[in-house]
């Protein structure tokens, strides 16, 4: 994923690169988070660890794909 989830990155140079990330967890609806920096392998949230997958949504728009995290057994 090598798109930035920024309308303007020249308005604010010195803030770092986001990206979209949707945690998805059966058929719970999924919570879409905005990540600075890198894109991580693993993270927590909400007291458990979600790993990244080869998965992406569309986010429509021609924005860059939602990378998608899952729960790490």
């Amino acid at each position: 994923m090598s798109e930035f989830v920024r309308d303007n990155p020249a308005a604010a140079p010195e803030e770092p690169d986001a990206f979209g990330i949707d945690l998805v967890d059966g058929d719970e609806p999924s919570v879409r988070l905005l990540v600075r920096g890198e894109l991580p392998d693993s993270l927590e949230h909400d007291g458990r660890t979600w790993v990244a997958t080869d998965e992406t949504h569309d986010p429509g728009d021609d924005g860059p794909p939602i990378a998608v995290f899952r729960p790490q057994d």
